[in-house]
């Protein structure tokens, strides 16, 4: 793996990253303002639905209640004060009281514990119990009749709503099909009259100070989102690059050990060849030393082949420049009209005669000598090899094809694998031409240094190989 590669997995993981990062903060901060917002109209259809109970009116606490409270106060304080003027019977009544007080505050703190839970989700309707509940609500009232006349407008708990305006309204909501929903700042509820009275109520109920709260919570989400992407983005981008430096040493210690391998690896090479030579020449030719002489043969291409694969990815950083990649394809086509002829076999090109293209020639040239030499090694007997490019709109593709009656059924996408030696990808010709595994390999790493794809197909008994490339602007 070159250390573009690495480059561009980091690119494509810290996108990756921070796009998961965003939808889930979005996802939070969505789910945070539809409770927020859902919230809020369970509590707003409460609160209106109790004052419709009430025909448009909050009710007070009467004194009654507060003398009787009272009373009932002083009663307490009596029977604790005569408890403890007997001694004989305080411990016991002592004891009693506690367990009173005891059970008084359990359900006390179990009834606070139930408003909070139906507060936390804005459904109940005790609000009249909640204290100073009536003086914090700003909202007004128009009834109607049972033929739908105005009766009374109700403005007592709002300052800056006249009759006048409540009743204009009040008939806006009328006119509406849905009878609970938000108007501006309020929001509206239309409703039936409690009996005996009957008729319509409508009800707007101000909800500035709750709308704002939610819109500032969105804003303040929206921002944070915003920010946290960014920062996110910015610190996986900083730490990434420490996290791939010892990768990008590594690929630069595996090209540098396939180099410096390879060179080492030809001169015992030389030498078995050398005395492999003498020996033929001193007692003759032999089932032997032809074997030998093969193997050397064939440990030589691997190792040109290695070093190929190392320049190529060597040549990934380098700089393209905009030619006229027609003639090289052409040449390198025509140079290999003999080698095809020699088997018995027919090579056809269609060139135009100028296609441009960002690249380097000597890269063309090679992809081209690798794919054509495929194509005329691996071709069925008496086949034709057909060489064409082509340029459509933005795109140049160069195709290389050849005959391949048994081409049903393989796993074209393996082919690129590096030493991929499976019988369909390198003997296809009755087995008779083997491959190291490495030459499209190779040619694929020479298309993504020239920044195009590349790809194998089969249909009709044709396998076709296609490199796709951006045309120069």
């Amino acid at each position: 793996m070159t250390e573009r590669e690495i480059n561009r997995i980091r690119s494509r993981f810290i996108l990756t990253s921070t796009l998961t990062l965003f939808c889930v903060m979005l996802l939070m901060g969505g789910c945070i303002y539809l409770f927020s917002a859902v919230t809020v109209r369970n509590e707003v259809r409460g609160i209106m639905r109790y004052i419709a109970a009430n025909d448009g009116d909050l009710p007070v606490p009467s004194a009654a209640d507060d003398t009787e409270e009272q009373t009932v106060d002083d009663s307490t304080v009596s029977e604790e004060s005569t408890t403890e003027g007997n001694t004989a019977e305080g411990n016991t009544a002592e004891g009693n009281t506690a367990e009173e007080e005891s059970s008084q505050h359990d359900s006390s703190f179990s009834e606070e514990m139930e408003w909070s839970l139906q507060g936390i989700f804005g459904i109940g309707d005790d609000f009249g119990e909640i204290p100073d509940f009536i003086y914090t609500t700003r909202f007004f009232a128009v009834l109607f009749s049972a033929d739908d006349e105005l009766e009374q407008v109700k403005t007592t708990h709002i300052a800056y709503i006249d009759d006048a305006q409540a009743e204009e309204y009040a008939r806006i909501a009328l006119r509406r099909r849905i009878h609970f929903g938000s108007f501006g700042r309020y929001y509206y509820y239309v409703g039936d009259r409690p009996a005996p009275a009957g008729g319509t109520i409508v009800i707007y109920l101000d909800r500035t100070a709750q709308i704002t709260l939610i819109n500032r919570m969105l804003f303040a989400a929206l921002a944070i989102l915003g920010l946290g992407t960014c920062l996110s983005f910015f610190f996986m981008r900083l730490f990434s690059r420490d996290i791939v430096r010892s990768e990008i040493r590594n690929a630069e210690k595996q090209k540098q050990f396939i180099t410096n391998a390879s060179h080492e690896l030809k001169t015992p090479l030389a030498v078995i060849r050398a005395n492999t030579e003498m020996q033929e020449m001193l007692d003759g030719e032999t089932e032997w030393t032809r074997s030998t002489m093969r193997q050397v043969d064939r440990m030589s291409g691997l190792i040109g082949n290695l070093v190929q694969i190392a320049r190529s990815q060597e040549r990934e950083d380098g700089t393209l420049e905009k030619i006229d990649i027609a003639a090289a394809v052409s040449e390198t086509a025509d140079s290999f009209v003999p080698v095809a002829a020699s088997e018995g076999k027919t090579l056809t090109k269609e060139i135009p005669s100028s296609v441009i293209l960002r690249t380097d020639e000597s890269l063309i040239r090679q992809l081209t000598s690798i794919l054509l030499d495929n194509a005329v090694k691996y071709c069925d007997e008496n086949g034709t090899i057909r060489v064409r490019l082509e340029k459509s709109g933005r795109h140049v593709r160069l195709l290389v094809s050849n005959d391949y009656a048994e081409g049903a059924g393989v796993d074209y996408k393996r082919f690129f694998e590096r030493f991929y030696r499976q019988d369909e990808a390198h003997t296809i010709a009755g087995g008779t031409k083997n491959g190291y595994g490495i030459g499209l390999s190779i040619a694929e790493s020479l298309v993504r240094t020239m920044r195009g794809t590349i790809g194998a197909d089969w249909k009709d008994g044709v396998i076709t190989f296609t490199c796709s490339f951006m045309a120069a602007a």
